[in-house]
């Protein structure tokens, strides 16, 4: 049931970023919803698999081997260790073939993206309020007035400028807003 999502999520991502008037940021919000999507599904789905056999070992007194850790190939554990030198991650894999490295880097939960053959795609990077640019965060609060911002990520992509995508909450009403560092806000 979650590849037939997943298929109709990569339909509507490729027809989004194959519409050449979208400005940039549309085209690496939709590939960041892409490659979240198949990495949190593959860590869903690699959890899901973990617990029904524990619970099923319990169940049976049987030993049931947990699914095995996902290795990445020497390319990407080289590109991982170029980028992130000293970090350990926990890798999954993407239904589209990519490798998700999880880790706590500097403190700040973050999930890089590699292509099969070692290519970087992407970083998510988990921020505080506080390391929200300022002219981000004036541009916020002079939009969305008496919003408060609840969590805070880090984009990164090749070739595309950081950018921002900032969750906002007030009483029951919540907004996610993109922002890059000048202060520039996409809805």
């Amino acid at each position: 049931m979650i590849h037939s999502g997943i298929v109709l999520d990569l339909a509507r991502v490729q027809m989004i970023l194959n519409h050449k008037n979208l400005p940039i940021m549309k085209n690496a919000r939709a590939l960041l919803s892409l490659v979240l999507l198949g990495c949190t599904t593959a860590v869903t789905a690699q959890t899901t698999t973990q617990t029904t056999q524990t619970s099923h070992s319990k169940h049976h007194k049987a030993a049931v081997a947990a699914t095995p850790a996902v290795v990445p190939p020497a390319e990407v554990l080289s590109a991982f260790q170029a980028k992130f030198s000293g970090d350990s991650a926990v890798w999954s894999k993407s239904p589209a073939g990519n490798y998700c490295a999880s880790m706590v880097s500097n403190g700040q939960k973050e999930i890089a993206t590699f292509s099969a053959d070692g290519q970087w795609q992407s970083n998510k990077t988990d921020l505080t309020t506080d390391q929200l640019p300022d002219s981000a965060k004036t541009a916020i609060q002079t939009q969305f007035p008496g919003m408060e911002i609840a969590t805070v990520q880090k984009l990164e992509y090749e070739n595309v400028d950081p950018f921002f995508k900032v969750d906002l909450k007030q009483g029951d009403q919540s907004k996610s807003v993109m922002v890059n560092a000048g202060g520039y806000i996409q809805q």
